[in-house]
Order: C-alpha cells, then structure tokens, then sequence
C-alpha cells in the first residue's frame, strides 16, 4: 500500500454536483474522502478526525472558504488547504495564498488535473 492510499481529504462545497464529481474524482486516484456541503459541517468533521489535506471552495453561504481557513487555524487545525473555486479572479487567488492556501485550482480551467494537484500538495507537506 502506498501513502496515497492512506490520504484523508475533506472536501468543502455548497454545490452538490461538485462534491460528487470531485469525491469520484479523488476516490478512483486511491483516496479516503468525506463531503461537507458548509463551512460549520467542516469544522464538525475536522473535529472527529484527522485529515491530510482539506479542499475547499471559497464562495459559500454563511462562512466563506477565507473564513473556514481562520477558524480552522484558531482551532489549531494544522491542516494543508487547496482552494477549489470558480471565482479566479486576480485578488481572489492572491488573498487563498495570503491566508494560508498551499494551491489555487479554478474549477472551470484546473480540474482535469485535480487528482495531480493533491498529490503534489500532500507529497510537498509530508
């Protein structure tokens, strides 16, 4: 078993279509995925369980993926963050870096190569 197999990711979006694209996406490259549909059902996941790595779109109702990343660090939840968005404008994907996002990927012009991102990420933070 290699340690891609092992990898836990939690997966943040208010579109229901894009948790289950994604979730098939990362399940077929070998990885352990659970699916939050808000920023408060995240925090209740990242509180029962370790994660590798969290992928999260920023445009959310009531607490925004930019939100998400400060409570998660108040909480000391010390978990690499891949932003997963359709707004790419220039200030969005400066302010994802500034808060602490390890990688940008559009929906729209990235998410073919989603699989190849994670493992980059996950392989840069061990």
């Amino acid at each position: 078993m290699n340690t891609q197999e092992k990898s836990r990711i939690l997966l943040v979006d208010d579109e229901v279509i894009t948790l289950r694209i994604t979730r098939r996406l990362l399940t077929e490259n070998g990885y352990d995925v659970d699916i939050a549909k808000s920023s408060s059902e995240a925090m209740k996941f990242l509180s029962k369980k370790p994660y590798q790595l969290v992928i999260v779109d920023i445009t959310m109702p009531s607490i925004s993926g930019f939100d998400l990343i400060q409570l998660m660090q108040s909480f000391d939840y010390d978990v690499p963050v891949v932003f997963l968005s359709n707004n790419d404008n220039e200030w969005t994907i400066e302010e994802a870096y500034n808060v602490g996002a390890k990688r940008f990927v559009s929906k729209e012009r990235e998410f073919n190569f989603l699989a190849d991102i994670v493992k980059e990420v996950l392989t840069s933070v061990r």
